[in-house]
């Protein structure tokens, strides 16, 4: 598992994942999360297994949002609490907090799944992104 540390929230790749597509998830969130102790406290209390799928790739990764951590890997891993699917570019921006993934939803550009037990979960993670965006530290 190769780690890097930011204060209180490593985001590790896990479990030997070398895909572009984790490496730049991994790198998105790691950028959140360096400046901000706001957001690093947010993505702290963030629990559930989100999966991403660049649709036009045939790429996914899984993001697991432990608490104390966060894990990206390569690949779906089940259960997931939620899922997102659509274009590498849709994905990119989301992560990006350029967009929102239900307004993505209802646009077509975005498949959005969320299980019963973790409904809001890519709401959560939208938040935590889109702070950086707005200014908030």
């Amino acid at each position: 598992m190769e780690m890097t540390a930011i204060a209180d929230i490593p985001v590790l790749l896990a479990d030997g994942s070398t895909s572009g597509l984790a490496s730049i998830v991994q790198q998105f969130l790691e950028q959140q999360l360096v400046d901000s102790e706001s957001r690093r406290r947010r993505a702290g209390r963030l629990r559930g297994r989100l999966g991403l799928t660049a649709t036009d790739y045939r790429a996914s990764v899984t993001v697991d949002f432990l608490g104390s951590q966060i894990a990206v890997c390569d690949g779906s891993v089940e259960p997931l609490d939620a899922s997102i699917a659509g274009p590498y570019r849709s994905l990119t921006e989301l992560l990006q907090g350029r967009s929102n993934p239900l307004i993505e939803h209802l646009r077509g550009r975005l498949k959005v799944k969320s299980r019963l037990r973790n409904p809001f979960l890519p709401l959560r993670v939208l938040r935590l992104m889109k702070l950086a965006r707005d200014g908030a530290r």
